[in-house]
């Protein structure tokens, strides 16, 4: 375990700490504010990311970052309707909530190993299960 992932997952409950600090305070706004508009997407793109290493393709950092703010304001207004669908919303248990995500997919393990080909993927000429795209090369003008 990386203690990059370790701060990962504790960064919600480092957010839920941040939430006795007195109200409109500077630093309880700027924890929230970090933790909010970062961490559930870091904690799911890097599970992503890991799954598309097992495909031979690795996000780009700009990519990761872009899909890292997305995904992050994403799941807080998903936690944010859930609860104010079920009339109980709560700063508190936002926090709560957002920080169990970003725990579970921090802590998540991800296999490392290469997909395996299967036996008609491994055929030359013949379209498998996983298809790979082909590139031909673009012809010279001259």
């Amino acid at each position: 375990m990386t203690p990059l992932r370790l701060a990962l997952a504790a960064s919600g409950w480092i957010a839920l700490a941040a939430t006795g600090l007195p109200d409109g305070s500077p630093l309880r706004v700027l924890i929230a504010f970090a933790f909010i508009l970062t961490c559930p997407g870091a904690a799911v793109v890097r599970l992503g990311n890991a799954a598309l290493a097992r495909h031979d393709r690795a996000m780009d950092r700009l990519e990761a970052g872009v899909l890292t703010v997305t995904l992050s304001l994403a799941l807080g207004a998903l936690v944010s309707e859930a609860f104010f669908i079920s009339h109980s919303y709560t700063t508190t248990g936002a926090t709560i909530a957002l920080a169990a995500i970003t725990t579970l997919a921090a802590l998540c393990p991800v296999p490392r190993r290469p997909l395996k080909p299967t036996a008609r993927a491994a055929r030359p000429g013949q379209p498998g299960l996983l298809p790979q795209a082909h590139r031909n090369p673009a012809p010279r003008h001259r």
